[in-house]
């Protein structure tokens, strides 16, 4: 082992800042005494903490890696912790040859999810044997094919959920199955997360308890079908986790399996009920040895099941489980960004009477503090205004073109972001920028200009699969909706066949292997159904043919894009997901001429349909990599726990919406079984709460410059938030 002035030594001399942690960081890292409450500012260190406080557990305490579990919110960050742990420990070792024997892979690292399920593999839990670990599409394919509420068409049900209906315009009709498929997977889903008593709910009679029913059905018919999802992979961890079985993992067998001493949660404001749960129960044993790490003021991911009160409330939760407070530690130094704009984020984020809510922060949390080596008396918080918001994008193109670039600010584009709530390519979204980029020659990246099921590329194999199993996708025509009209995703299927058109015509796009294999398909096709008149199983299936066109121009061409890359290999996992239910083999009609009616009718209303109406999203892209030369136009999601040299904030006079996220947060109060109080606000309170919070994560990403985009309105009612001197906000920033 070694001591602990060494150990600060080495860790000081091979991290990326090149100078050592300040007293609250070194606090954190060597506090020993139990439960640990580390509230992280913006800038603060935080992972630096994180990664330091296991490796001295290792090197100087003597913990065995395998009595460790890291974790955090995802698969990259996760990534990012393994690879500064090896980066340090080289160092550490080369001071300390006794160290060799310190093993990085034996600490369980990851999402709680991939621990969830590597912990229950390995100690074989026997309600998780044989299991398949449903994804999010293969979940909504399973709850529309065998959850009876897929099939429950009462519309007073479904008017009291129709917060979990996405896109549901005509309320005098029932959603159609997808829709109320995707709402069930939403309902379900928070009845697991946010810990909810389903017995409470059978109680409460009428819609609850015809909810309830349903989540019971839904859940036996997982269990009948050896399917899991992600959520029921948390409650069958702590099933684990609370049962004798998970002794030997918790305490060891004093021989080869070692107890769990420590754990250590990363991004802890975006942790929800049941994940609060398991963690209590990971650290049951006395001295409690749990470390959580976050800041409640950059939680996000309430409409995926987060509640920042577990973040806002571990006092509570631990004096509850444990009967003993945890050790409270701000750190409260942002090294991040120059002092004008730390004040600026600090003034903000407090000066909403919404925050000064019992409840809504933790409690005694003081401002952050500027500790960066950015200086300067330049105006570092500024504001781009114009009387029309329609003008704002031409004046944030000229700023970065003919000031930040010209002037040589920045000498390079990727050195500046315009950060949006969304950044499609729409007229009330990011689309009047892209083109004012456009005109003044400007080179953007943004992997969510378009949706999913608008691209290119994604209509184009699509169109191309059509082709192969429908010609002209006749056999759809046959379909009609309760009103006798063709539904509404044949037109869907016209737009991708134009969409393939046009990509064919282009002079300078090769196709001609693409046309040769659709022409050869459907003169084959006939003859592989022509099989002694009976209908049969051809050796085939839709995705082998996915995989066959994606082995043709334009699609090879088109992998090499890595944007267009991640779409192509989505629609690759998406028909995977429908393979996974033994559903796209091909079969031949019963006279032996053509496709099986059953089969194309099964492929249109179930999957085909399901990508129209049930809304494909773009994957969040966990790497990434903003390319030199390009101009970042991301959305303030993807941009947290990233900074920049300069950072412009548009869509100021947008406000967050209710959703069923904040809706059913208060619905569910009354069947949760939580063990401390929460305080549960309204849905237009949690709203507002959301709303700041995502401003305050953009304005605290910035490091030399933040800049304002809106008119004068967004900004004086928006910005100028209520409580702060907007004459002073006006005298002390720069008007562009």
């Amino acid at each position: 082992m070694i001591n602990l002035t060494t150990f600060h030594s080495c860790i000081a001399q091979s991290n990326a800042r090149g100078y050592d942690l300040d007293n609250k960081q070194k606090e954190a890292v060597e506090y020993s005494g139990g439960s640990l409450w580390l509230i992280a500012g913006p800038g603060s260190g935080k992972s630096e903490v994180l990664v330091t406080r296991t490796l001295k557990l290792l090197c100087v305490d003597g913990v065995k890696p395998r009595s460790i579990l890291l974790t955090t919110f995802t698969q990259k960050a996760a990534r990012n912790l393994e690879d500064r742990l090896a980066t340090y420990l080289v160092a550490l070792q080369n001071a300390d040859s006794s160290l060799r024997d310190v093993d990085l892979a034996e600490i369980r690292i990851g999402t709680l999810h991939s621990l969830c399920n590597d912990i229950l593999q390995e100690y074989r839990y026997p309600k998780y044997q044989n299991v398949r670990l449903l994804d999010q599409v293969e979940q909504d394919l399973f709850v529309y094919r065998h959850a009876s509420i897929a099939d429950h068409q009462d519309l007073n049900f479904w008017t009291q959920f129709a917060h979990a209906v996405r896109d549901w315009r005509d309320k005098k009709y029932p959603p159609n199955k997808w829709k109320r498929a995707k709402a069930a997977v939403t309902l379900f889903n928070h009845i697991v997360e946010d810990y909810v008593d389903v017995q409470k709910m059978l109680l409460a009679g009428e819609n609850w308890a015809t909810l309830a029913g349903f989540y019971q059905q839904y859940t036996q018919a997982l269990r009948d079908k050896y399917r899991c999802d992600f959520a029921h992979l948390q409650a069958c961890f702590l099933e684990f986790l609370t049962s004798s079985a998970s002794k030997r993992f918790l305490e060891g067998d004093g021989q080869n399996q070692l107890p769990l001493l420590h754990v250590l949660v990363d991004e802890y404001q975006d942790t929800n009920p049941i994940q609060e749960q398991i963690y209590l129960a990971l650290a049951n044993q006395t001295p409690h040895s749990i470390t959580v790490v976050g800041d409640d003021d950059q939680a996000l991911y309430r409409f995926r099941g987060g509640n920042v009160s577990c973040m806002v409330n571990f006092d509570k939760a631990c004096l509850a489980a444990f009967g003993v407070s945890p050790k409270q530690i701000q750190l409260d130094k942002n090294y991040r960004s120059h002092s004008s704009i730390v004040n600026f984020f600090n003034d903000y984020i407090t000066s909403f009477p919404e925050m000064k809510t019992s409840g809504v922060r933790a409690p005694g949390k003081n401002p952050v503090n500027a500790a960066s080596s950015i200086t300067g008396s330049y105006p570092a918080v500024s504001w781009i205004t114009q009387k029309n918001a329609g003008n704002l994008p031409d004046a944030v193109a000229s700023l970065i073109k003919n000031h930040l670039i010209g002037d040589g600010i920045i000498s390079d584009f990727s050195q500046c972001v315009l950060l949006m709530r969304s950044a499609k390519d729409s007229k009330n979204n990011a689309g009047l920028y892209l083109a004012a980029f456009q005109k003044y020659n400007i080179p953007v990246y943004n992997p969510r200009s378009k949706s999913f099921m608008e691209s290119e590329e994604v209509q184009c194999l699509l169109a191309a699969l059509v082709q192969v199993i429908d010609r002209k996708h006749t056999f759809s025509y046959k379909y009609k909706d309760p009103t006798g009209k063709p539904f509404s995703w044949v037109a869907t299927i016209d737009e991708w066949f134009k969409t393939l058109d046009i990509v064919r015509s282009k002079s300078n796009v090769v196709t001609q292997q693409l046309d040769d294999y659709l022409k050869r398909s459907n003169e084959e096709l006939p003859k592989l159904c022509a099989f002694n008149n009976q209908s049969v199983f051809l050796n085939l299936n839709l995705l082998e043919i996915i995989y066959r066109i994606l082995a043709l121009e334009p699609f090879q061409t088109w992998q090499q894009e890595p944007v267009r890359n991640l779409r192509l290999s989505k629609v690759s996992r998406l028909f995977d997901g429908y393979h996974s239910f033994k559903l796209d083999g091909l079969r031949s009609n019963s006279d032996g001429t053509d496709l099986d009616p059953g089969f194309l009718h099964r492929f249109y209303s179930m999957f085909i349909s399901y990508l129209i109406d049930a809304g494909i999203d773009d994957d969040e892209d966990e790497e990434v990599i903003v390319p030199q030369g390009y101009l970042p136009v991301m959305t303030i999601h993807q941009a947290k726990g990233l900074e920049f040299p300069f950072v412009l904030v548009g869509q100021l006079g947008k406000r967050g919406e209710v959703g069923a996220a904040q809706i059913l947060e208060r619905d569910l109060e009354p069947f949760r079984q939580d063990i401390y109080p929460r305080n549960t606000r309204t849905p237009e309170l949690l709203a507002v709460e959301d709303d700041i919070r995502l401003l305050y994560v953009a304005y605290s990403r910035a490091q030399h410059g933040l800049i304002l985009v809106g008119t004068q309105d967004h900004i004086k009612n928006h910005v100028a938030a209520p409580g702060r001197n907007y004459t002073n906000f006006r005298q002390n920033t720069l008007v562009i």
